[in-house]
């Protein structure tokens, strides 16, 4: 069995106010293409599909096209999992629809897609009990329960059986699990959960099915980068990797942006990470997706596939505004998210600032690097000769890029002289 791993895709994530969503759009046509090369048969979604709880009409658009682009009309299998950033009330309420096309949307912990009203109907021709020859019927469902899922895939002559763990917070667990608010008893009991959940997952798991574990976690020893906001790195909720399903054929995991292979495990793990580069600390890296092949009795062959979608993004150093300019207006240089500094005897003038920004649209910093004393002495000496208007201007210059306006300088003489009076009055 052919299995595509992805995840983290932020549907809707903006940086810095500018719009990702074509970028979005042509990564999703890109993993069209890639699936269908590689003659995928089941795609795993491990989470983050979207950037909020609430994402534009434009990005669930994006989504749904896109699963049902990938699902092939029910030739290939897609289960997607919750992220934290995915509503799982949101993600699972498509379910319906989304089944008829080969679409599996877990949102919570322990959730159960599989009910006697929706599988038992076609458990028997699914399966291949009554001796007909499935590798020609569309996806099925044909066994489940809290945690896991057991799926026939056109193609294929064995079954898939996925132990799916969406992202597994407390709340979204509904549970308290530790009595204890030390970090280090909170994690023990964080990873001691994670664990059972799988390993009552992967009970069913058997030697004749392609076995697969996907969640959304953070396994201690992963490299983060500065876009995963609001992950618990070094606190709570922090798996051991001893956590995950040892029987498994392969774990695919999100929630690190990073590409990486997860250490310490019995059996192949890995963070497929985003798509896209959503920060500069991501500025070195190459985006993939992973190429999984997998059988019942042989060893699991993984190969990241590397994407070509997606502006990259460069920090850039120029030694005047002169060379910032000439850089700016080549048109080779267009296709790119720019974080530059700008080495200058005096701050730029405003105008100097936009004339850069209307020349690139991929500007998103524009640092001005002054020249400083060499040492502390004469640092202090230069400072105590400037007036206040002098200081308040390198300042600004210095956080902002930009010779301050007279008005600015003008408001904080009105606060500093409005603090002192009222420190005065105090006294």
């Amino acid at each position: 069995m052919r299995i595509l791993h992805t995840s983290d895709w932020h549907l809707g994530r903006t940086l810095e106010g500018r719009a990702r969503i074509q970028e979005q759009r042509d990564f999703l046509e890109e993993l069209k293409s890639i699936v269908e090369r590689e003659d995928i048969h089941l795609v795993l979604v491990a989470g983050d599909v979207f950037d909020t709880y609430n994402p534009s009409a434009e990005a669930e658009e994006l989504f749904y096209g896109a699963l049902e682009g990938l699902a092939g009309n029910g030739r290939r299998a897609v289960v997607v999992i919750a992220g934290n950033h995915d509503s799982p009330d949101r993600l699972h309420a498509a379910n319906p629809l989304a089944e008829r096309h080969g679409i599996f949307l877990m949102g919570y912990p322990g959730e159960n897609l599989f009910t006697a009203e929706t599988g038992l109907d076609t458990l028997e021709i699914a399966a291949g009990r009554d001796g007909t020859d499935k590798t020609g019927a569309p996806v099925r469902k044909v066994a489940g329960g809290p945690g896991w899922l057991e799926i026939t895939v056109p193609g294929c002559v064995e079954n898939a059986v996925v132990a799916a763990l969406p992202y597994p917070s407390e709340q979204r667990l509904n549970e308290v699990l530790a009595d204890s608010l030390e970090d280090s008893e909170m994690q023990k009991a964080y990873s001691g959960r994670v664990f059972t959940a799988f390993q009552q997952a992967a009970a069913y798991f058997r030697d004749d099915t392609v076995n697969l574990a996907v969640s959304h976690l953070y396994v201690l020893g992963g490299l983060s980068s500065d876009s995963e906001r609001e992950i618990q790195l070094g606190g709570a909720y922090v798996v051991e990797p001893a956590a995950l399903p040892a029987n498994a054929h392969y774990v695919a995991l999100g929630h690190l942006h990073r590409p990486q292979k997860v250490g310490g495990t019995q059996v192949p793990a890995r963070y497929s990470g985003s798509p896209l580069c959503y920060s500069f600390s991501e500025a070195d890296q190459q985006k993939e997706v992973v190429r999984v092949e997998a059988t019942p009795g042989q060893d699991t062959v993984v190969t990241p596939v590397k994407l070509t979608s997606g502006k990259p993004m460069r920090f850039l150093r120029f030694d005047s505004h002169e060379e910032a300019y000439r850089w700016c207006e080549a048109v080779e240089n267009q296709n790119l998210w720019v974080d530059m500094e700008i080495g200058s005897p005096l701050p730029l003038e405003s105008w100097q600032v936009a004339e850069l920004r209307k020349l690139h649209t991929g500007i998103i910093n524009i640092r001005i690097v002054l020249p400083g004393p060499q040492t502390v002495e004469e640092r202090d000496r230069r400072l105590s000769e400037l007036s206040l208007e002098e200081k308040f201007n390198r300042f600004a210059a210095r956080e902002t890029g930009n010779a301050p306006p007279r008005e600015l300088f003008e408001l904080f003489i009105e606060l500093l002289e409005g603090g002192e009076e009222l420190e005065t009055g105090q006294a």
